[in-house]
């Protein structure tokens, strides 16, 4: 059966389609891919044909992405760079050195915990390192769907074909402008949050629905709200003196800031993180280094949380 029959896009398709997109001609993308200009329209027809649909609107000699179109590029640009990731750890074990690492991590992650992990394994680690910043199901997403091969997130309970391999349990914390009134020893009161301004994550974040679990348990309600996809924003609002924000402690205690002091609250807010791979990922060297790395950064900000909410 011949690769036309079963649709499958061919590489050298691929590569023209995201050259046209790039230079945004055919014209344009002959001379970049150093081919006559009928082949790269050839190529583009041959894909269209393959996928079923028209990849771009035609006005005479301008085009431009149709709307499935814009769809597919994002999709095609993630297997081309599997592609180039593949390329290189092929060389990789041609050289006999250690091939590149895809990690994948919640912004939270990626800014307080990715970087202190890799540093302790710098000494291992391969020449090329990728480090996606996504949301919490898109770690997930990308680790089943290969894309990954470590991922740092807030824990999730779905697990399937994914295994933790290091799991950590802390408790979210306040975020608080230096030399304020709530800048004290004392534990922050829920009951700040019903006259203070509050600066934490927006809705559909596990943080957020913990925090919305503990606030109705104690009937506090929220008097005004900075709402955010980052804890960093919320606690850059918390240095600007515009509220309390209520952090992750990895990104309060990976991240400090200069101007604001971490505080405990009075009534502890459960959040868990961890690392994660899939299920069938052979724990070899690198992985175990990896591992380790990650237990000592998480171990750290743990400890450093149970101090200020005075349980070492």
């Amino acid at each position: 059966m011949s690769i036309m029959n079963n649709g499958r896009p061919d590489i050298r398709s691929m590569e023209a389609f995201a050259a046209v997109v790039e230079c945004g001609s055919m014209t344009a993308a002959a001379q970049k891919l150093s081919v006559g200009q009928p082949s790269v329209t050839r190529m583009i027809r041959d894909l269209e044909d393959r996928v079923g649909f028209n990849l771009f609107n035609r006005n005479g000699p301008k085009i431009s992405l149709s709307e499935k179109g814009i769809k597919f590029y994002e999709e095609s640009q993630r297997v081309m760079a599997s592609l180039s990731h593949l390329t290189e750890r092929a060389h990789a074990i041609r050289d006999e050195k250690m091939p590149a690492i895809d990690l994948v991590a919640t912004p939270t992650m990626s800014a307080g915990l990715v970087g202190p992990v890799l540093s302790r394994v710098s000494d291992i680690l391969p020449d090329f390192i990728y480090v996606e910043t996504t949301t919490s199901a898109r770690v997930m997403h990308a680790l089943r769907h290969r894309t990954a091969d470590v991922g740092f997130s807030a824990y999730s309970k779905d697990l399937d074909q994914l295994k933790c391999l290091a799991k950590f349990e802390c408790s979210v914390v306040a975020v608080v402008q230096k030399g304020s009134k709530f800048d004290t020893d004392t534990p922050i009161p829920l009951t700040a949050f019903e006259t203070e301004r509050t600066a934490t994550i927006c809705g559909g974040y596990q943080i957020r629905d913990e925090i919305n679990k503990t606030f109705e348990a104690h009937h506090i309600e929220i008097k005004s709200e900075i709402s955010t996809n980052s804890s960093l924003s919320a606690a850059m609002a918390a240095k600007a003196g515009l509220g309390i924000a209520l952090c992750d402690p990895v990104t309060a205690i990976g991240v400090p800031l200069e101007g604001v002091s971490v505080r405990p609250l009075s009534v502890p807010i459960n959040y868990d993180w961890g690392m994660f791979a899939r299920e069938d990922t052979i724990l070899d060297g690198q992985y175990l280094r990896l591992i380790e790395a990650c237990q000592q950064e998480g171990d750290q900000i743990v400890s450093k949380v149970q101090k200020i909410y005075g349980k070492a």
